[in-house]
């Protein structure tokens, strides 16, 4: 069975489209109805920045599933997505699982948005889907141990939730404020949810337009009015909105106890310098985010060759496990049948003649011979596989 991966993402569409094919939970469960009888599984990946779909099956069935759970036309979907097959799916994946193809060049989170996509399908996954992602994990180690592909920070986004996993190491029991809902805030916002953020306010000078991020988001949503007192509740405060002068002034943080890590993701910038003066608080700016990021593309682009060597390599180890398990276990199967014929019909013969407990003992002896048969065979063939893959 061919392997497909359908998607749109920021490399052909921008976000007004992107946002047609966002699945929410309505829309996932519509998918998994339309997707349940492929074979082997379908494995579904939304992120901010892209929706892929990722099957054993032709690429049809991905976009008719896709198109049919958010209301879209097949014709419109061809038009801003992209399909790929075979060959081209695998490698897609790989670039996908290692940031080759993140819009911020070696992102620090798509693995993490790769991992939670399996875990929410892996029940459903066959055995050769479940080698591919394990593979694809594998590369992605690798580009990290093995280059400086994974060091540094390199977006603003990205850079904003890597300073919040850096201070804070878990976020789910943090309470999270971002002000600020347009795009870098609804950016940011998934960002963290997909690291596990888990109590996020949003504070906005329009309260429909907090609103809107917070139903998109399950997150809850506050007038700008309220600014301060949820200012007093956040261990982490996310700045980015479109004023062009300081909206969080040092008087904001009068009578905070706990310590506070403040990022201000905007230009001009939306905290008074000041603020960082304060005993309690932590202030990251641009100019620390857009020094770091530099430094890390320049390692991130030097590293990029040595990244396609090492997911050329786990792609060659897969496919060669798949060949193995496709030439293997039909001839395994035949085998263990005909010796279950043979054993079976042996034990079935003595039984009468044995009590219980001698003929559990002949049993067991019996299935501990039929195991060792069994690795001869299993051994022989791995060799005639072997010999096989050297002579092609």
């Amino acid at each position: 069975m061919r392997f497909s991966a359908i998607g749109i993402s920021h490399w052909k569409s921008e976000v007004s489209i992107r946002e047609l094919f966002y699945l929410d939970n309505h829309r996932r469960e519509l998918l998994d109805f339309h997707t349940k009888d492929i074979p082997g599984g379908v494995m579904m990946l939304d992120t901010c920045n892209r929706t892929e779909l990722y099957a054993f099956c032709d690429s049809e069935v991905l976009i008719s599933a896709l198109c049919k759970s958010t209301n879209t036309d097949r014709k419109f979907f061809k038009e801003h997505g992209y399909v790929y097959e075979e060959e081209d799916a695998y490698n897609h994946l790989y670039k996908v699982g290692t940031g080759l193809d993140s819009q911020v060049l070696g992102d620090v989170q798509i693995i993490q948005q790769v991992k939670q996509a399996y875990k929410k399908s892996k029940d459903q996954l066959s055995g050769e889907f479940h080698q591919l992602v394990q593979s694809v994990f594998r590369a992605h180690k690798r580009s990290r141990t093995e280059t400086d592909f994974g060091r540094g920070t390199a977006s603003v986004g990205f850079a904003a939730t890597q300073h919040a996993l850096d201070h804070f190491k878990d976020l789910s029991s943090i309470n999270i404020l971002l002000v600020g809902a347009g795009k870098m805030g609804k950016v940011s916002c998934k960002n963290l949810v997909s690291n596990g953020a888990e109590h996020i306010s949003v504070v906005n000078r329009t309260i429909d337009r907090a609103k809107e991020l917070a139903s998109t988001f399950d997150i809850k949503a506050h007038a700008f009015s309220e600014l301060d007192e949820e200012i007093k509740k956040a261990d982490l405060i996310i700045a980015a909105t479109g004023a062009n002068k300081p909206i969080l002034l040092p008087e904001h943080f009068k009578g905070v106890e706990r310590s506070q890590l403040v990022l201000d993701l905007s230009v001009p910038r939306n905290v008074e310098p000041a603020v960082g003066e304060l005993e309690q608080v932590t202030l990251v700016d641009m100019d620390s985010i857009h020094e770091d990021n530099q430094k890390a593309l320049e390692k991130r682009e030097n590293a990029i060759p040595k990244i396609k060597e090492i997911i050329e390599e786990e792609k060659a180890d897969f496919l060669k496990g798949v060949k193995r398990s496709r030439y293997l276990l039909p001839r395994i199967k035949e085998i263990d049948h005909r010796l279950s014929d043979i054993t079976d019909a042996e034990l079935d013969r003595v039984k009468h003649k044995m009590d219980d407990d001698s003929y559990a003992k002949m049993e067991e002896v019996t299935r501990r011979i039929k195991k060792k048969i069994m690795a001869i065979h299993i051994d022989r063939i791995d060799k005639e596989f072997e010999k096989a893959q050297n002579e092609a």
